[in-house]
């Protein structure tokens, strides 16, 4: 049976008289209705209430009283766990991450991180030392990691690839195996720099170079810094998950919100300047919240139902960068506009995105597909920023079959006449 409802007045008038002359924030609002909701307040709603209908979909209220949006609680994730691994929550993120990481999972035998090439040591244009390792033998392919990750991050490539082509691995400078610049230049220039030092290691006259997010950003910087090269040397361009424009507004341009872009713009920035100032704090933190890492890298690095070993996998590659790399590097990928070099890739060249990539959103892909002449989009449906890792039997075969097309002469004409402008791939 339904409460009696009463009338709020004599409160209201009651606390009129109180706060009149005095507060005038409170004046005019209702008592509270117990000693539990603070006046001014409304009281919760039941959990899982249903709000009106919007655009035929109800909406579930949560206890804030409203949906909490991705982009919000991307933020958080972002800032938290991505970047600095802050624990909020710890039996609620603990329990999420072990349900997670129980569902079935197909990659669960794969020894990722574990095959290793033959190693070099290369000295780079500013003397910082690059770890380098092959694997195999014939045309070669050169592969650039991204942000944060290592070489080991392109574990399906060094274990399909090798058996036909020499594989040229390297990791950037101050991530993994590689030193750290003497004067901590991590602009795009240096990675670039590092690019044609790895290049010219090879003794190769013609390769096919591979690269994902920074990694990608640092080959469009290649291309502008040494114009002879794309063309020359670099008979075919691959970029996995990359952009030509700062990452950052990149991504807050895949929110709807200009509020919640300037906010996520701020945060993340606000994020890596206090890594910058207190390191050791900002790594102890980021220990601390491993489990909210782990889901931060789910929702950022990934589609809807990604393997739980290829997320461990990809959060413990991030957490093994130091922080203070982290800060140093970050700068660099804030407001830059490569746009005037994809006109200069005059190679063929693939275009690779996840559709649920968050970091470079698909619109940069589709860009840089119009702007460079000749060139091929490949979208993978529900595939993130990852795709290299969730996607990895197709683009190896696209990477092959690219390869196939520039470095084996006897193939190019076959794999031109057949060679779609756009392929949109489902997850398989």
């Amino acid at each position: 049976m339904a409460a009696k409802r009463t009338s709020g007045r004599p409160a209201r008038a009651a606390l009129e008289r109180a706060g009149r002359g005095r507060n005038p924030v409170t004046r005019g609002k209702p008592a509270a209705r117990d000693s539990r909701q603070r006046p001014g307040r409304a009281p919760r709603p039941p959990v899982g209430e249903r709000s009106p209908r919007r655009n035929g979909t109800p909406t579930t209220v949560h206890r804030a009283g409203q949906r909490t949006p991705l982009t919000v609680r991307g933020i958080g994730l972002l800032a938290g766990g991505l970047l600095l691994g802050v624990g909020a929550g710890v039996t609620l993120e603990r329990t999420l991450v072990g349900r997670d990481r129980r569902r079935e999972d197909p990659e669960a035998g794969e020894p990722f991180g574990g095959i290793r090439g033959t190693p070099v040591k290369l000295t780079s244009h500013d003397g910082t030392r690059l770890h380098v390792e092959e694997l195999g033998q014939g045309p070669c392919l050169v592969f650039a990691h991204g942000f944060s990750l290592t070489q080991d991050a392109w574990h399906y490539q060094r274990r399909d690839l090798p058996g036909r082509y020499r594989c040229v691995f390297f990791d950037q400078r101050g991530h993994g195996r590689s030193g750290r610049p003497r004067k901590d230049d991590f602009s795009l220039q240096a990675l670039a720099g590092d690019l044609k030092a790895v290049l010219d290691w090879t003794g190769e006259e013609r390769v096919v170079l591979v690269a994902h997010s920074m990694g990608g950003i640092a080959a469009l910087q290649f291309a502008e810094q040494f114009p002879g090269e794309l063309g020359g040397r670099v008979a075919g361009l691959v970029l996995v998950g990359s952009t030509y424009v700062d990452t950052v507004r990149g991504m807050t341009a895949a929110v709807s919100a200009w509020g919640a872009a300037w906010a996520q713009r701020t945060l993340i920035t606000g994020a890596f300047r206090f890594m910058g100032q207190d390191p050791a704090r900002a790594q102890q933190l980021r220990r601390r919240g491993s489990d909210l890492g782990y889901l931060g890298t789910r929702l950022f690095g990934f589609g809807s139902n990604p393997s739980p070993s290829q997320v461990a996998f990809v959060d413990k590659t991030l957490a093994g960068t130091d922080v203070e790399v982290w800060a140093k590097v970050f700068p660099s990928l804030v407001d830059f506009d490569l746009s005037e070099s994809l006109a200069a890739v005059s190679v063929p060249a693939l275009i690779a995105t996840g559709d649920k990539d968050r970091l470079t959103p698909p619109s940069a892909a589709r860009f840089m597909a119009e702007k460079i002449p000749g060139s091929r989009l490949l979208i993978l449906e529900d595939a993130g920023h990852c795709a290299f890792l969730e996607e990895h039997e197709v683009l190896d075969a696209e990477i092959a079959a690219l390869a196939d097309e520039v470095l084996v002469p006897a193939r190019a004409a076959a794999r031109r006449r057949r060679r779609p402008g756009v392929r949109r791939v489902e997850g398989s």
